[in-house]
């Protein structure tokens, strides 16, 4: 095995170290407690191998020994004692911002959240944002946060990732490309961090814990998500984001689907994001309002107050989300074809009820034949913690595994 990664990969016998040092950690971190012989066999090296890097592991203190295997075999079960070492995760949108710090293992220790006034300010925003940031990081340690991910609403455009060209084109929030938050944030914290479209770092959250993935290491998905007026859909195929030219593949939501339709807020006609978007069911809620004298709902009433009057059997409220998930499933129809994707997942601001997610599968099924619908599961997100965040945990992570960082960032963060 290691000749054929020397010749794979052309690595030197230093990257190889590294290489075997950090498939140790990444095996470890997915699998919990192992014995060496079982890490052995699941990773490739020889014993001698293991042997010698948990002991290199056991010197830095980040070893812990877990009594008898599963097995029932004796033999010391090992697992990673990474405490006080941390992962930060950021993500803005049109409506807050949120900043979650994990443990390295991705248990969430800490989770703030702003909300913005109705008149956004995206200077005091971002003042606040670097402010709550840097406070958690000092609250940490600089050198125990050792890796920062930032979600950032769409469409995000990366013209080129070693020139400072990054443009925002957000509907409803046209005050984000006045700002460019990755340099700031940097600038702030004093240090590189990852940047990347909020809706592709759901998905990989949803890939990376999908129950599909048990039978299918290889599954592909697409993750939507909506908040209020946008729908956001990150793409995975064989374990990897897909990016696009200038990073904005999965951007459906200003895909049209209506071309008679009502012009949306950026003014361009029937696009998914106005048709289907969370935000939509308050527009078709409205506009058969005065039909409906005996509902509880007013022109005032939110997305969220729709929902329980939907849950409650409200009329007006029933056909306002059944219009919403009938055009949501209209747009996955296109997504079926043109991705063919295993799996299809709404995020969590749509309604996880079966006679919700019935009904976009009903309409789905109006323009997807019946062969084709068998083998595509459509479903809402099972996850009840922030995707996003989760997802920058994750995306942080892999990025320090694939760049042999993590174990050089665990000796700094203990010195």
């Amino acid at each position: 095995r290691r000749i054929w990664l020397i010749m794979k990969y052309g690595m030197n016998s230093n990257e190889m170290q590294k290489t075997n040092r950090t498939l140790v950690l990444k095996t470890l971190l997915e699998n919990g407690s192992m014995t060496r012989t079982d890490l052995s066999a699941r990773i490739g090296l020889q014993k001698a191998t293991i042997t010698n890097i948990i002991n290199e592991f056991l010197d830095l203190g980040i070893i812990a020994v877990d009594g008898e295997s599963a097995s029932g075999r004796r033999g010391e079960l090992i697992c990673l004692k990474l405490d006080g070492i941390y992962i930060m995760s950021i993500s803005i949108n049109r409506k807050d911002y949120r900043v979650s710090v994990y443990s390295v293992d991705g248990h969430m220790i800490n989770h703030i959240r702003f909300e913005f006034l109705e008149k956004r300010d995206i200077y005091e925003i971002i003042r606040r944002l670097k402010e709550t940031g840097k406070n958690l990081i000092e609250q940490y340690g600089k050198d125990r946060v050792i890796e920062i991910c930032l979600g950032l609403p769409g469409p995000y455009i990366r013209k080129d990732k070693d020139v400072d060209r990054e443009e925002f084109l957000v509907s409803g929030f046209e005050q984000l490309s006045w700002v460019n938050i990755h340099k700031e944030l940097e600038e702030t914290f004093g240090r590189p961090i990852i940047s990347e479209h909020d809706a592709k770092l759901l998905a990989y959250a949803e890939w990376k814990c999908a129950e599909e993935r048990q039978t299918d290491r290889h599954v592909s998905l697409v993750a939507l998500g909506s908040v209020g007026f946008g729908i956001g859909a990150g793409i995975i195929i064989n374990g990897k984001i897909v990016e696009g030219q200038l990073g904005i593949a999965g951007e459906i939501g200003h895909m049209g689907i209506n071309y008679n339709g009502k012009h949306a807020q950026n003014g361009i006609q029937g696009t998914y994001e106005y048709c289907a978007g969370t935000e939509s069911a308050v527009r078709y809620m409205l506009e058969r309002l005065y039909e409906f004298p005996e509902s509880p709902l007013t022109e005032k009433s939110s997305y969220w107050e729709i929902l329980d009057a939907y849950k409650n059997g409200d009329p007006l409220a029933v056909y306002a989300i059944d219009k919403m998930a009938w055009m949501l499933g209209y747009g996955i129809a296109s997504i079926v074809y043109i991705i063919n994707p295993d799996c299809v997942i709404l995020g969590a601001d749509y309604p996880d009820l079966p006679e919700f997610l019935e009904k976009v599968q009903r309409s789905v099924s109006q323009f997807v034949h019946p062969s084709i619908m068998e083998n595509v599961s459509i479903r809402c997100t099972k996850l009840k913690e922030d995707t996003i965040l989760l997802g920058g945990y994750y995306i942080a992570l892999e990025k320090l595994f694939k760049n042999n960082l993590l174990l050089e960032r665990i000796r700094q963060a203990l010195c």
